[in-house]
């Protein structure tokens, strides 16, 4: 989580937490998004919030899970490392972050050729210089 995400939950927290003492009642202690009787949410409340948030904004239809893949994405896109992301999505091994995301790598398959070229150039050389 970004720190400016942590700063805005934990702004968000105390904001309820406040309410909720201003009208005499107990809040939740881990709890941001709740029902109004404090309750947790369901999946079906969230996705239905969800949709509307998208509907409102005048974005496509997307599954909640697929803010996953958009996270891990923006990650790998942006030069993270396939071990951060690996642990940041909870992946039992690095194999599978690499079967679902390794194709995001910019520039990987550039790369690989692009240092057969130089291992063959020094490859090259060093053998001239063997051999005379």
């Amino acid at each position: 989580m970004s720190d400016q995400l942590h700063e805005e939950l934990k702004r968000l927290h105390l904001a309820k937490q406040q309410e909720a003492m201003s009208q005499g009642r107990d809040f939740p202690v881990n709890i941001i998004f709740h029902h109004q009787n404090g309750g947790h949410l369901s999946q079906n409340t969230v996705r239905n919030i969800f949709k509307r948030m998208l509907t409102k904004a005048e974005i496509r239809e997307l599954r909640f899970h697929d803010l996953r893949h958009t996270f891990a994405s923006l990650l790998l896109t942006n030069g993270e490392s396939l071990a951060y992301v690996k642990e940041q999505l909870g992946h039992s091994s690095i194999q599978v972050t690499v079967d679902i995301y390794g194709h995001l790598i910019p520039g990987s398959n550039r790369n690989a050729v692009n240092r057969l070229d130089s291992t063959k150039s020094s490859t090259y050389m060093h053998m001239k210089n063997k051999n005379g």
